[in-house]
């Protein structure tokens, strides 16, 4: 999938990690929608704008994104998850989808970007 034409939807419920990473998405050149902090809030976005790549944060507001990655997963919109440290609560079928762990890594979080966006 190509992210020219699209945005990235960023689900991360800490203010000011929200606020880091979408600045270094924009700084690199992505379009990305202003975060949001929980299922309620993605799934809006999801039916408002057009997404071509998801950056989840595993556990929001007490919450879990999965419900937003079966969507994404449904949608065949490539995600990546984020985590503090509870990856146990990745289900088989996410299996194949990248978790990277906090502190951000943010070399390794473009990399992977550029490969599921094709940029």
């Amino acid at each position: 999938m190509n992210c020219d034409d699209c945005a990235i939807l960023l689900v991360e419920d800490e203010f000011l990690i929200a606020l880091d990473v979408q600045m270094r998405l924009q700084e690199a050149g992505y379009a990305v929608l202003d975060p949001v902090a929980s299922v309620e809030d993605a799934m809006s976005a999801l039916d408002q704008a057009k997404i071509c790549a998801a950056i989840l944060d595993m556990n929001i507001s007490g919450s879990t994104s999965i419900p937003i990655a079966e969507r994404l997963q449904s949608e065949g919109t490539p995600f990546i998850f984020l985590s503090g440290n509870d990856t146990y609560r990745l289900k088989e079928n996410f299996s194949d989808h990248m978790v990277l762990t906090k502190p951000i890594d943010y070399g390794q979080l473009m990399a992977r970007l550029r490969e599921i966006c094709g940029t």
